[in-house]
């Protein structure tokens, strides 16, 4: 691609969730130096920004490292991913409960987002702590993808299992009409305050009649009782 040449797909917004020492920033740098094309940079707070092909089509995403848990972000900081990919590693519990945890924070507050559940170090079976159905249960649990993959051995699993999350990601926003990664927060409160004033106004109560009272004389009462007959 040119370095002139912009994508015109809206951007994927992607945020990584895992507690410490489970590999998630290995996970990112090693797809995205896998994969990137044009811009690749990563800022201080580090968030990942670089266009991908995707399908052979050009496609910019951001993909954002935290070890924040659910209960440390913000709502800001939640709606601005349209995905999030949670990692954890096979030899450490702790690292399976705190991401166990943390999908059903975000089945909860973010119930429409896709989720990817990883499990990191797959290459370390000797040292295993999390079965691997159990971790898969937790998928199905909360319709979320699972894979359990290493980032030790090479980028191809990694390279694999993203592609495929960003492709379904994309097709989802495409068939649901969400262009959710242009929006942010503020907007979207927005939205929901216009279409609830609309909808308040479309079925707002009719307007009740209103009875006066005519005074005619006996002239126009005449003319009213000979109408009458009339009719």
């Amino acid at each position: 691609m040119r370095t002139d040449e912009k994508p015109n797909a809206a951007t994927l917004h992607i945020t990584v969730m895992g507690s410490s020492q489970v590999g998630k920033s290995a996970l990112a740098v090693r797809y995205l130096t896998k994969r990137f094309i044009g811009e690749y940079r990563s800022d201080s707070d580090m968030l990942y920004k670089c266009v991908l092909t995707l399908d052979g089509i050009t496609q910019p995403v951001e993909i954002m490292d935290t070890s924040a848990s659910c209960e440390e972000s913000s709502d800001e900081h939640l709606q601005w991913a349209d995905a999030f990919v949670v990692v954890y590693s096979i030899t450490d519990k702790d690292s399976y409960d705190w991401a166990a945890s943390t999908v059903q924070e975000l089945s909860e507050r973010r119930p429409s987002a896709r989720v990817l559940i990883l499990g990191n170090k797959s290459d370390l079976g000797h040292l295993r702590e999390v079965e691997e159905v159990e971790a898969s249960t937790l998928a199905l649990r909360y319709s979320a993808h699972f894979s359990e993959l290493s980032t030790a051995e090479g980028c191809e699993a990694v390279t694999d299992a993203l592609d495929n999350f960003l492709k379904e990601i994309k097709s989802h926003r495409h068939h649901s009409g969400t262009n959710s990664g242009n929006v942010s927060p503020k907007q979207r409160k927005l939205s929901v305050t216009r279409m609830l004033g609309s909808l308040i106004g479309r079925h707002s109560p009719p307007p009740q009649p209103i009875t006066e009272l005519i005074v005619l004389d006996k002239v126009e009462r005449n003319k009213l009782v000979r109408c009458s007959r009339q009719i």
